[in-house]
Parts: C-alpha cells; structure tokens; sequence
C-alpha cells in the first residue's frame, strides 16, 4: 500500500539521513551540490522545513517503509514549488514516483513549480511526464534548468502594456507590486491568475507574472500609506512624487470612481 504523510519533528534525524543519500546521489548532476569535511552533503534549510511554516516534509511509504521524500515550499498563495523530490532506488517501479507526486499536488490547491538541470536526463524526462498529465502546464528553458508550470484551477491569463522602467523592475526582481486602477477590468484579476505585460513602447518583448496576492485602497494616497515604496518601483522617489507619478496616467475623478488595486506578483 502507498501513502505520504506529513513527517513529524520526532523523525526528522531518521529523514536527515535519508536526504543526505538523496543529495549525494543527485551531486553526480549537480555541481552545486558541496560536502563538509565529514563528508555530508552541505544543505542549509533543511532544518527550516519544521520551524518555518511556508515549509512541509513529507515520506514517501510503501507498505509502511520509507521510499522517498519530498519537500515542498509555499512561494505565495496557491504557488508551490517542489523543492525537492526523491525515491530510494529500490522503489523506482510501479508507478510509484508519478503517484507520489500526483498525491502532493492533491494536497494543495493552485500552481505548481518544478526545476531540474539539463545534465539529469532522467529528471527531465520524468517530470516532463508527470507535467503533461495537466491540461494546463508550461515550461520554459535557461542556460542551465528546464522550469515548469502546472496549473491545477482554471486560472485566467490577462495582459497589460507597462512602461519599459517598470518592465524592467519587475524583471529584475526590484518591483514586486503593481498598482492599477481598480476598474472593470481588473475586477477579473484573481489571485493565482497570471498577467503578461507587453513592454512598451514597441510591445514586442513580454514577460509573465503570477499574482500572488492583490490589495484594495481607496486611493493612491491610502496605498502611499501603507504599501513599500521600493516594491511598487519607487526606491529613488519620494511618497509624494510616486503619488503624482500615478496621477498624471490616471485622472483623479477615476481614482475616486474605482479606487486603487495593488497586484503582488512574481516572474514566472
């Protein structure tokens, strides 16, 4: 019989053990991977999967014995990442890997995302096949990784033009909010769906973003008061300035009207 199960604190050396076989098999494909002068593997927040509560391990069992592992991280609502993903050798049969993952996805609701390097050519293989199970899954390719996207809810993709200062912001990770006016049409924007902003002004290059989380005020001020201004792409600028930055593209009597929307998102 197979099953996961959350592991408790009490088993977390017995795990620790288990990871280090799992990071020191995975060393052959990663060059990342470092060991102490004792000869372990090097992996700095493993500790933090049971004091950090965006954080879940979880065993792999098989007839009651342990046959893998997987730790998985909350990015954002309804984001996940599989971090980390194992089965012991002698369990690799039956189906069992695809299974075990299909049961973690079935744990939370929302989107999953998954990385592997181009020199394990059985991790791209197998989770390019456990990705083409979801009617709704992506991938997009580095110098070093294969990323994919699976998509378990029927989210909606929108698209926005963003001037290429702000484009870039948020593409260097810098500008993580992005303020509109809460209108019609960003009334549909939900959390979990994506956006693609075209770049302006020739609008050729794009790039994709999850929306993590969204904010209501009534106005630019109220959002001035309570909002980073570094995260809405305003380090260099006062509260004031950012303000009538956003009051010269929107007229005030729409401000009024609508209110002001703030998205929380990350580059897919």
């Amino acid at each position: 019989m197979r099953k996961i199960q959350i592991v408790p604190l009490s088993r977390m050396e017995e795990m620790r053990k288990c990871f280090y076989e799992y990071l020191t098999e995975l060393s052959e494909f990663d060059p990342d991977i470092n060991f102490n002068d004792k000869g372990r593997p090097i992996y700095n927040w493993f500790d933090c999967y049971w004091t950090d509560k965006d954080r879940f391990p979880f065993y792999f069992l098989v007839d009651n014995k342990v046959a893998g592992l997987a730790m998985i991280r909350e990015l954002g609502n309804m984001l996940y990442d599989f971090a980390e993903f194992y089965v012991c050798p002698e369990f690799r049969k039956d189906g069992n890997a695809i299974w075990f993952a299909n049961e973690i996805t079935n744990l939370f609701e929302g989107q999953f995302v998954f990385s592997t390097r181009f020199t394990n050519p059985r991790a791209i293989k197998f989770w390019g096949k456990f990705a083409m199970q979801f009617e709704n899954n992506s991938f997009y390719d580095d110098e070093i990784w294969r990323n994919w996207t699976i998509r378990k809810n029927n989210f909606k993709n929108h698209t926005l033009n963003l001037a290429s200062i702000y484009f870039d912001l948020i593409k260097s990770g810098e500008k993580v909010l992005e303020g509109r006016l809460n209108d019609e049409k960003r009334k549909t924007f939900n959390v979990g769906d994506t956006i693609t902003f075209y770049k302006e002004p020739e609008k050729e290059e794009t790039m994709q973003v999850i929306i993590l989380d969204k904010y209501i005020f009534k106005d630019f001020e109220e959002m001035a008061n309570n909002l980073n201004k570094k995260d809405l792409g305003f380090a260099k600028h006062t509260k004031e300035e950012m303000i009538n930055t956003y009051r010269t593209i929107y007229k005030r009597e729409d401000e009024n009207k609508y209110g002001v929307v703030i998205f929380k998102i990350k580059v897919l």
